[in-house]
């Protein structure tokens, strides 16, 4: 499968990748040398005064016309944010909460999709409703239980940071719809691995950033509105950015963007979404079916290594898993230690080993860790 891509292209642009094994792009993916030498070009011309106000305007336009590219909808349905945490604050505190309002979110979810449900609710005072998982899992009926006429959003991480399981978004967004609901989703876990369309799936909003499977710097966050909500969502926070005549500076009423872009407080970090505009590039120079099926066979072979030494993992089926494997070795943390003093990169997370290859990784890469563990 890893033959879909040429093992040229891949030694080009990630020469790094040949002094380690790296399975570690769940936490933060390695971007290509392009993304590096774009980033530094960025630094260069701001020493030296060079390019103009236009330019900026007009490259981060190119940078929402390929983030559309890439999941779907079209750029006026996409812009910058500083993180996925201030993405999920930007959806939790621009809906009504009427009394009697509700949350669904699942006790799963990293931090960033919990934390702003948690403080939203003490603000609005709707009833947080947490689903419990089970073996890393839950599943559709589970969510169903707890959303129901007064849920105003379903909020959901597309594959889950610790697991590795991944929800089926359309599955929920009927869910959510089906309640008069909006379905928010995190999907920094999923953009840049799989091949995703927000717009036909029906996800009403959804935020991430740019340093894991999308391999583009920190800092580089964004978020994605459906055309069928924008109109209801009232920003809580709103900047010079995000509204119309940007530039007219004199003292006037202003006038908030009727797109995306009326969520971008304040001017977004230059250097890291120069940087991302060249990951996006690179990325999209592979099909995202390619990606994607590289990817999770990267992550079966791993699956298939790790059951003949006899190491538990979960396995959510097909339909479920992701290029996230969750395993469970004995003295997990000593192990870590030593895969990190050996170049061997992963994570520890909720007491289990992560492993997450990306499409440019390789079955060598997975039998060199193989090794370790035996």
């Amino acid at each position: 499968m890893t033959d879909l891509i040429d093992p040229d292209f891949i030694s080009e642009q990630w020469p790094t990748l040949k002094e380690m094994t790296y399975l570690n792009t769940a936490s933060t993916g390695i971007p290509p040398l392009d993304t590096f030498n774009a980033m530094k070009q960025q630094l260069d011309n701001r020493a030296r005064v060079i390019g103009k106000f236009e330019d900026t305007l007009a490259r981060f336009k190119e940078i929402r016309q390929h983030l559309a590219t890439l999941l779907g909808g079209d750029y006026s349905q996409y812009a910058f944010v500083a993180s996925t945490s201030a993405g999920i604050n930007s959806i939790a505190h621009s809906v009504e909460y009427p009394k009697g309002s509700n949350v669904v979110v699942c006790d799963l979810e990293f931090p960033a999709n919990y934390v702003p449900w948690q403080n939203a609710s003490k603000l609005y005072g709707f009833d947080l409703r947490v689903v419990k998982s089970e073996n890393g899992a839950v599943s559709l009926d589970a969510f169903s239980e707890q959303v129901d006429e007064n849920t105003k959003i379903l909020a959901v991480s597309q594959v889950q940071f610790g697991s590795g399981f991944r929800v089926d978004l359309g599955q929920l967004a009927k869910l959510a719809h089906d309640n008069s609901a909006l379905l928010s989703a995190d999907i920094i876990q999923a953009a840049g691995c799989f091949d995703t369309d927000l717009a036909k799936i029906g996800v009403d909003f959804a935020t991430g950033q740019a340093a894991k499977w999308m391999l583009g710097p920190i800092g580089a966050g964004y978020i994605y509105v459906s055309k069928s909500v924008i109109n209801e969502l009232t920003p809580r926070f709103i900047g010079w950015w995000g509204v119309e005549k940007l530039m007219e500076f004199e003292y006037f009423d202003r006038t908030p963007l009727p797109d995306a872009r009326k969520f971008q407080v304040g001017s977004p970090a230059m250097v890291a979404y120069v940087g991302l505009l060249e990951s996006l590039k690179t990325l999209l120079k592979i099909p995202g079916k390619t990606r994607e099926q590289v990817a999770l066979d990267n992550a079966n072979y791993l699956r298939k290594r790790l059951s003949e030494i006899d190491i538990p993992f979960y396995d959510f089926g097909p339909n479920h898993n992701s290029a996230t494997v969750s395993c469970q070795p004995k003295d997990v943390e000593e192990l870590h230690t030593e895969l990190v003093k050996n170049k061997i990169h992963c994570s520890v997370r909720n007491g289990r080993l992560r492993v997450s290859p990306h499409f440019y990784n390789n079955h060598d890469d997975i039998d060199r860790f193989i090794e370790r563990l035996r």
